[in-house]
């Protein structure tokens, strides 16, 4: 059992001690009571099974080369802050300070099911990144119709 399956975007709240409670229809999905945080591509936190942490971390670090600087900020980026948290009785998981203030987490959050992780998002900074990638958005869509408009 993963997260394969769990798509949609949940709006959540990030209470004062750091806490955020999953939805019933993601704690559904996760076996155990362990789940792997860390820094996402984007301004985000990516929230990951620790088998499917595994597997993504391991291919990252079989590719990297100790030589090549772009490689090792995304080493420095996704896997050096990574850390394990727990699922507690009520769903809940404590997020890391730190890495809530390195990407502007406030109070009022989305969570989004992107099948192999989580991602959270600080509203307003969700928002304001949708806004300025919906033309690229737009321009991939078209792309993938073929010859004709997604409409």
């Amino acid at each position: 059992m993963g997260l394969e399956g769990i798509w949609g975007q949940f709006n959540i709240t990030i209470d004062e001690k750091g806490r955020m409670s999953l939805p019933s229809r993601i704690r559904g999905k996760i076996n155990g009571d362990i789940l792997v945080l860390t820094k996402g591509a984007e301004k985000c936190l990516w929230l990951y099974l620790p088998e499917e942490w595994d597997r993504v971390s391991e291919q990252l670090i079989s590719g990297a080369s100790v030589f090549s600087l772009n490689t090792q900020d995304v080493l420095r980026r996704f896997i050096a802050p990574a850390e394990e948290i727990s699922v507690d009785k009520a769903g809940r998981v404590k997020l890391s300070p730190s890495l809530m203030k390195s990407v502007g987490l406030g109070r009022d959050c989305y969570l989004l099911g992107m099948g192999e992780r989580l991602e959270i998002w600080d509203e307003t900074v969700y928002e304001r990144f949708e806004e300025e990638r919906s033309a690229e958005v737009k321009e991939t869509w078209e792309g993938l119709g073929g010859s004709g408009a997604v409409s």
